[in-house]
């Protein structure tokens, strides 16, 4: 038994080495599993948990019936993810506008340095605002290494930026990491989110990290306090997480937990 986990594990990197060096592009549908079985002279089912664990790290996209391809979008991790917020707000039927406050490039900073692993780097910042229904609610700030400048300049605020990211730079991005810190907010960020007096927020620190294990985008966001709250929902092993917009600005989690419709997604 433990060789053939050692096995798909195997099978499982030397697809990733291949995705990596561009034998298998971006969107490209793999080779069938009974095609991976004869090349990699084993079983199909030791095939299929290879294919398996490189569609949990959002390496590739298995569609049932088609085939498996190389992912072509941002991974969409079991996170709160910033990134999957425009798609949370549709289901919930929340109109959101996207706009873009500014662009700045030739930044440096040292605490980027560290999170790119670059040294004496320049970097480009985009500054988005979210508004739900009228009310500003998420203030962010995305930065990239400048060599992608580009990318920022010609982002429009109607798309969505991890997969205008993807298609701009090849870069294939198989994980993301979130930290959500409770703040208070300071006077310029509470000036953009339109609250008065001492304010609280989520505050976001995220990195999406690409297949060579490298950090190509990090982002800040505030998450107004009076406005945006989390649920979590945990079924044995795996906990999901979604966003629940407040225009109320008041917390009532008490009549939440037994609202069928808040919860019934979250599986």
């Amino acid at each position: 038994m433990m060789g053939k986990q050692l096995r798909y594990l195997e099978i499982a990197q030397t697809i990733k080495t291949k995705i990596r060096q561009g034998v298998f592009p971006q969107g490209q549908c793999l080779p069938s599993q009974k095609e991976l079985a004869s090349i990699f002279n084993t079983s199909v089912m030791t095939v299929r948990g290879a294919l398996a664990e490189l569609a949990q790290e959002g390496i590739v996209n298995i569609i049932h019936g088609v085939g498996t391809f190389v992912g072509t979008t941002s991974v969409n991790a079991n996170t709160i993810g910033l990134q999957g917020f425009q798609k949370e707000m549709g289901n919930q039927k929340r109109s959101i506008t996207n706009t873009v406050l500014s662009c700045e490039h030739d930044i440096t900073d040292t605490r980027l340095d560290k999170l790119f692993c670059n040294t004496d780097a320049r970097y480009s910042c985009l500054t988005r605002l979210r508004t739900i229904d009228g009310t500003p609610v998420i203030l962010q700030r995305s930065y990239v290494a400048q060599v992608h400048k580009d990318v920022f300049d010609s982002y429009r605020a109607e798309d969505s930026l991890y997969q205008y990211f993807t298609s701009r730079t090849g870069l294939l991005v198989t994980q993301g990491r979130e930290i959500m810190t409770p703040i208070l907010l300071e006077d310029k960020e509470k000036e953009l989110l339109k609250l008065e007096g001492p304010a609280t927020a989520f505050f976001s620190q995220r990195v999406s990290i690409s297949l060579d294990d490298a950090i190509v985008l990090y982002d800040e966001a505030f998450l107004a306090g009076p406005y945006v709250i989390m649920a979590s929902r945990k079924l044995g092993k795996t906990s999901v997480f979604k966003y629940i917009i407040n225009n109320a600005g008041k917390a009532e989690p008490e009549n939440s937990f037994s609202d069928p419709d808040l919860w019934e997604d979250l599986v």
